[in-house]
């Protein structure tokens, strides 16, 4: 396989897993989810929570994907940077572990949603 082809390959590969992470999260964390979105005071509320979890994790691995850029100062043209496989391969690690992250901080950030959740619906009950 020719260095130009495996960049075409991966970059493919890389927006393909990054999706299917997105969705792997989505569906491993959809039930609980949806157990505190239905806890959630207001039909709207709880509308708008299950409507935008999926997209909430989804994006951001869409997000981390992009963010890496296969220009740097050592690789400033396309044929210098198809010629390096080694800093083909590290790229292609630096957008998995870009997507890992974004998807870390979704996760945290949808967290913390869930706890104001929890307290805005334990204080209704008070």
């Amino acid at each position: 396989m020719t260095n130009e082809l495996y960049l075409i390959v991966s970059y493919f590969a890389c927006a393909a897993l990054s999706i299917a992470l997105g969705l792997l999260v989505y569906s491993f964390l959809r039930r609980s989810f949806n157990g505190v979105a239905g806890a959630a005071s207001g039909a709207r509320l709880r509308s708008v929570l299950k409507r935008f979890f999926p997209c909430g994790l989804v994006f951001p691995a869409l997000l981390g994907f992009v963010s890496v850029s296969y220009r740097s100062c050592g690789h400033n043209t396309f044929e210098k940077i198809v010629q390096d496989r080694g800093y083909l391969i590290a790229k292609n690690q630096e957008q998995i572990s870009s997507v890992l992250l974004s998807l870390l901080v979704a996760i945290v950030f949808w967290d913390v949603i869930v706890f104001l959740v929890m307290k805005l619906a334990r204080n209704g009950e008070n």
